[in-house]
């Protein structure tokens, strides 16, 4: 036996680390409003079985720097106040339930005791009262020899002597006290326990009455006890039947004592012997073990749940309960003890009894605890979820006596489980259907990023951005207020107002973003909330209307310089030609045709002006655009031919229809090929395509000319800007282009490479 409960201690020394490293590696791998905490009470049940009384407070120590060490350590993706609020109900749960266990061994370890000195104390008795026979067969004996005097009185005195001396021996030798008093209860014998016991010498003691080692309320009481036994015919009383009675020392303390009495007559003389014992010490251990008891009877009662110990039946049997059964399942101790109206099995729910069942009998046939979680039905009909936790009990033989174990109320916290578990359904919802891009961040790492975030930073899934730092997904330019943000953010001195930042997509591509920042804390610290919005068709239209703005400012400005200039410069104009035609001086001749020809430039500008500014809304029907693109190019039939420009057709025929306006589309055309021709001074290749796409149509221009530079391609469509020489070109081409592009809902593009050409595409609409 004493190797199979080694071998159980081996089990459980081991199986105490197992378990929770076990555990803690579970809680890490489960989300953070998940109560894996209350696992730990498995291994801490489990150090009831070590031999250190304190090895519960320990542990419980352990597992709670476990817990919330598991809240760093944990992945993101739950609630965190629900995550907090489990590892704080878990904490108590744990330190109750320790304390608890720590005062039961010590209750066991007090009871012990109690239990080993009342069985000194009753080996103590017998040998008290063995003495005491031995006295009266002493005494007895000397009697005899008394009568044998008759025949030999010198043998019968040296056999007294030797009675009395063993008698004496005896007596000084016995732990109990030994008094004597005659019939007057005066002392005549007091032996040194007495002596100690009293404190007071046997000179003192003797003669003496013995009311005098009684308190003074017990005293007529004991005078009247001790004539009713001298009358009653009994020689002798054993030690107890009087129950405890009360001594006082010579200091005066009182103490309770047991005693055992007896008397003889001798020549007509009684004698009384009194054997007394201190029961303090028995007393004060009754005691502790009756506190001990009622303190083990408060911690049971008072637990969340209720104790039992039942037989290993379908039905559960109990053989004893906790009156905490009754606040679980409606039904009192009595109704399942002693009238048997109601089993534990009636109260299991039917679609888990069977399964409680085989999880306890496969958890006994192993000796091993088991642990359990189901549904029972109250008095009342209500359905509570409750957790188990017992163990079989065994006899010596190894068969099952009984099972003994705990049951609790859980239905709140699964109630709170399940309403965890419905709100981080909601959030997930939300997150995943936000128009915002939100990521998580924990120092500088991110922790989390919804679709929306995937898909801003050009990534494919959630891993390729996890864990990076943040300063990888934002420009340069902006990672030192970023520090210094995330730092006032964590320190929780800032509220940052919504900005705006570049951000850098997983190819390095710039995006602008808006970007709103908001500190929360969870069970790991706290953390920083990112919501990012694309900005860059904002800002584009931004642009836009600025540009249109000041085209707009351009436009009143062009209607007033036209009339302003376009009067005096007709009149120059008109001057100049009529001089012309009346001089024959050639350098001035010459003078005046340069006044005619930066006139003219000056009168073609004005004209450009105000056609940007007072173009017209188009007229939109259905158009045949390879018919537009065919007028227009016969119109530079003999310009084209005159610069060496080859032209390619590759024209859809039939080709849809767009809906557009002929006259501007006309302008657009007209616009193309003049840039087409002075980007080729020296000849080369005009390429026309045109081709269906779907819902559109696309139009393309290419010429094989110098290009443009890579620099001015962002600029190509800003007004006034222009890539030609000072005096050819107005810088409004191109920007009335697009804009007549955009308002028939289409779109232009260009693409070019210096020394290879350029090649303008148009999408417009289809007409339905």
């Amino acid at each position: 036996m004493k190797d199979v409960d080694r071998l159980a201690m081996g089990v459980v020394h081991w199986a105490i680390p197992l378990l929770t490293i076990g555990i803690f590696v579970v809680d890490l791998l489960t989300p953070v409003g998940i109560a894996v905490s209350i696992l730990y009470v498995v291994p801490l049940l489990l150090t009831v079985f070590r031999s250190k009384e304190q090895e519960p407070f320990y542990f419980c120590g352990l597992a709670t720097g476990l817990l919330w060490l598991g809240l760093f350590l944990k992945p993101q993706g739950s609630a965190i106040l629900y995550g907090v609020l489990n590892r704080m109900l878990g904490t108590s749960v744990l330190w109750i339930l320790a304390l608890g266990l720590i005062r039961f061994r010590r209750l066991q370890h007090e009871s012990a005791q109690v239990e080993q000195e009342l069985m000194s104390e009753r080996a103590e008795r017998a040998h008290a009262e063995g003495l005491m026979m031995e006295a009266q067969e002493a005494r007895s004996y000397a009697d005899r020899e008394a009568v044998r005097a008759v025949v030999g009185r010198k043998e019968a005195e040296e056999q007294l002597l030797v009675s009395q001396l063993r008698l004496e021996g005896i007596i000084e030798s016995a732990m109990d006290a030994i008094v004597t008093v005659d019939e007057d209860q005066n002392v005549v014998l007091f032996n040194r326990a007495a002596e100690q016991m009293f404190g007071c010498s046997t000179q003192a003691a003797i003669g003496q009455p013995l009311a005098r080692f009684l308190p003074a309320r017990y005293r007529e009481d004991h005078r009247h006890h001790m004539r009713e036994f001298g009358q009653s015919g009994t020689t002798s009383r054993k030690m107890g039947k009087l129950g405890t009675v009360m001594g006082v020392r010579s200091n005066g303390d009182e103490f309770p004592i047991e005693a055992a009495i007896s008397y003889i007559a001798v020549e007509h003389q009684k004698y009384y012997t009194v054997i007394l014992r201190d029961i303090t010490d028995r007393k004060r251990s009754e005691e502790a073990h009756q506190e001990s008891q009622r303190q083990l009877s408060t911690l049971i009662g008072n637990l969340p749940g209720f104790v039992y110990r039942c037989r290993n039946d379908r039905d559960w049997t109990y053989d004893y309960l906790s009156e905490g059964v009754t606040d679980l399942t409606g039904y009192t101790a009595q109704e399942y003890l002693v009238r048997r109206s109601i089993s534990y099995g009636d109260n299991t729910h039917p679609g888990d009894r069977e399964r409680v069942w085989q999880e306890i009998q496969a958890a006994v046939a192993q000796h091993r605890p088991y642990e359990t979680t189901y549904r029972i039905v109250t008095r009342l009909g209500e359905v509570r979820s409750v957790w188990e936790r017992g163990e079989g009990i065994y006899a010596t033989d190894g068969t099952l006596s009984y099972l003994e174990g705990f049951v609790t109320d859980i239905t709140e916290r699964k109630r709170a489980e399940h309403l965890l578990r419905q709100s981080e359904e909601r959030y997930r919802r939300l997150i995943a259907i936000s128009p915002y891009a939100i990521v998580v961040i924990r120092g500088e790492r991110i922790l989390f990023a919804n679709d929306q975030a995937i898909k801003l930073f050009g990534a494919v899934k959630a891993d390729e951005i996890l864990g990076k730092s943040v300063m990888d997904l934002f420009h340069p330019d902006y990672h030192p207020a970023i520090r210094e943000r995330i730092h006032e953010l964590v320190e929780g001195r800032a509220q940052v107002p919504m900005l705006e930042e570049k951000i850098v997509t997983l190819s390095g591509k710039s995006v602008d973003a808006e970007v709103s920042t908001a500190r929360f804390v969870d069970e790991e610290g706290p953390a920083i909330l990112v919501m990012l919005r694309d900005i860059s068709e904002r800002k584009r239209l931004q642009e836009q209307l600025r540009k249109t703005e000041r085209i707009a400012e351009l436009g009143t400005v062009a209607s007033g310089m036209a009339h302003e200039i376009g009067t005096p410069m007709n009149v120059i104009l008109g001057r100049a030609e009529y001089l012309m035609d009346r001089v024959t001086d050639e350098p001035i001749k010459k003078g005046l045709q340069t006044i005619i020809t930066q006139v003219e430039r000056i009168t073609r500008v004005m004209n450009q002006l105000l056609s940007f500014a007072r173009r017209k809304t188009p007229e939109r029907v259905a158009l045949d655009l390879k018919q537009v693109v065919e007028d227009s190019l016969e119109m530079f039939h003999e310009r084209l031919a005159r610069s060496r420009i080859r032209v390619e057709l590759r024209l859809a025929d039939p080709c849809p229809m767009v809906l557009a306006d002929a006259d501007q589309m006309s302008q657009v055309l007209i616009n193309l090929v003049m840039n087409a021709v002075h980007a080729m001074p020296d000849g080369g290749t005009l390429h026309v395509g045109l081709a269906p796409e779907p819902q559109l149509v696309k139009l393309t221009i290419a010429d094989t000319g110098h290009g443009i530079p890579r620099e001015a391609i962002k600029r190509i469509f800003d007004p006034f800007f222009t890539t030609k020489e000072f005096g050819k070109g107005t810088g409004l081409g191109l920007t009335v282009v697009k804009g007549i592009i955009e308002e028939h809902q289409g779109s232009i593009a260009v693409e070019s490479q210096e020394g290879t050409g350029t090649t303008f595409t148009i999408l417009l609409p289809k007409s339905e």
